[in-house]
């Protein structure tokens, strides 16, 4: 075995090269876990913007109900298949973020059916809600996010700290790739049955033909006495929220790059004063600067590399533990890859290989082997 490899470096100099190992990979995994789970959350919101890649929820601009003859150029429209009539309805969900409003889509029990075809999902417990009843469907990721079973009742009725005026009670779970919740149209549209009708704003719910949703899309934009909830508006209010979080982290992550890159860089500084006679006996017997500036960056590359793996593979453990026995049983499928907080986190060795090289490279080419041999005796 070569005497002057990098291998054989590490494994005579465990206890050196020790500090440097456990800082890097700690932090590599702190940054890479975090990261991971909040650029995660923010693909788990997105879910529920699904829908409106098949339809677009249209609003009156000025007034609670939509002019009839506006409804009747939505309808007439090549682009768009079917025109729903619907009306404001919510429960409340409990995410990790706090509690946020998810909107059911009011609608009659046929149009229901024709929803879920268009979503691609399926009724896969209990029954539909029925025409003029306070009865509920939800996806089963809603569901879970909420902790609720088949005939959960939730609403102000039930529950003060509920936003949703009334009493309304789940029936069904749905399933498939869009998160859905159904509610009845014809009891939110009767003031006798649902006493809080005549304050919900009438709104409509345009299905777009396949493969025709931009241009539906563009076309309601041209109507100034409408304004709509679509998939671009959807996203772009998920991805606001959470990138503001990624920006704090973000620069919370480049600092911590730096101060690691100047820890890193001033401990291997001080392995390489402790290696001044190894070196100036090498140098004097006929290894070249070059060599030795070869063999100092293969074994700061080695110890970058042996951290960020090992970092890697803590935070990966531990966010697959925690995404397995916490998220998804709540009904939040946080994708278990995420190349930002990857990118994130291999900047860090890069950043500290960088300094530690500089530092040390700087300091092997002024090294006067006579002077130090001399010095030493």
């Amino acid at each position: 075995m070569d005497p002057s490899s990098p291998w054989t470096y590490a494994r005579r100099n465990v206890r050196k090269i020790l500090p440097t190992l456990v800082i890097l990979t700690f932090v590599v995994a702190l940054i890479l876990a975090v990261l991971t789970l909040l650029a995660g959350l923010k693909d788990s919101a997105l879910v529920y913007a699904r829908e409106f890649e098949f339809w677009t929820v249209v609003l009156p601009r000025k007034d609670t109900r939509i002019p009839a003859e506006i409804r009747a150029r939505i309808e007439a429209h090549p682009s768009i298949e079917r025109v729903i009539d619907s009306r404001n309805a919510f429960i409340q969900l409990k995410t990790l973020v706090g509690k946020l409003p998810y909107h059911l889509r009011a609608a009659r029990p046929e149009e229901m059916e024709f929803l879920l075809r268009s979503a691609g999902d399926r009724l896969s417990e209990g029954s539909l809600p029925r025409a003029g009843t306070s009865e509920v469907a939800l996806h089963a990721n809603l569901m879970k996010t909420n902790g609720w079973t088949l005939g959960q009742e939730f609403g102000m009725d039930v529950s003060e700290d509920d936003w949703m005026p009334g009493r309304f009670r789940v029936v069904g779970i749905l399933e498939g790739p869009t998160p859905l919740g159904l509610c009845s149209f014809e009891y939110l549209n009767n003031p006798l049955a649902y006493a809080f009708s005549a304050k919900l704003w009438e709104r409509v719910v345009a299905v777009a033909r396949p493969g025709r949703t931009a241009e539906m899309n563009a076309f309601l934009r041209g109507i100034p006495e409408v304004k709509l909830y679509d998939r671009e508006r959807a996203r772009g209010e998920i991805a606001e929220s959470f990138d503001r979080i990624l920006q704090v982290l973000n620069f919370v992550s480049g600092a911590l790059i730096v101060v690691v890159a100047v820890v890193v860089g001033m401990i291997h500084s001080i392995f390489f004063a402790q290696r001044m006679d190894e070196f100036a006996v090498l140098l004097a017997i006929g290894h070249t600067r070059r060599r030795l500036l070869r063999k100092v960056g293969l074994e700061t590359a080695g110890i970058m590399a042996v951290s960020w793996a090992a970092g890697a593979a803590i935070a990966l453990a531990a966010f697959g533990a925690f995404r397995g026995l916490y998220l998804l049983p709540r009904g939040i499928p946080i994708p278990f890859f995420q190349p930002f907080a990857v990118g994130v986190s291999l900047a860090l060795p890069l950043a500290a290989y960088a300094f530690a090289s500089f530092t040390v490279n700087g300091r092997l080419r002024r090294l006067d082997p006579v002077t130090i041999i001399e010095r030493r005796g």
